[in-house]
């Protein structure tokens, strides 16, 4: 999976970066873990800021489907 340039909808629970909740972020990198769980990507955020510790599971890749799916 290439994810240089790819985007996401990101969704967290994690209170330090409720305040990127819903925002369309840039994902840069990608860390391979032990299992889905571990991995790790690496995101910009619309406000410039970096973090490259975010999960898998706060990451929509389909986002756009899923929005147009909704829309019908």
């Amino acid at each position: 999976m290439n994810n240089q340039n790819k985007k996401a909808l990101f969704k967290t629970k994690i209170a330090s970066d409720m305040q990127h909740n819903g925002e369309i972020v840039e994902v840069i990198s990608f860390k391979k873990g032990k299992d889905i769980y571990c991995d790790r990507y690496c995101v910009k955020f619309n406000d410039g800021t970096i973090n490259d510790n975010i999960m898998s599971i706060e990451l929509d890749f389909d986002y756009k489907k899923r929005n147009k799916e909704r829309s019908r």
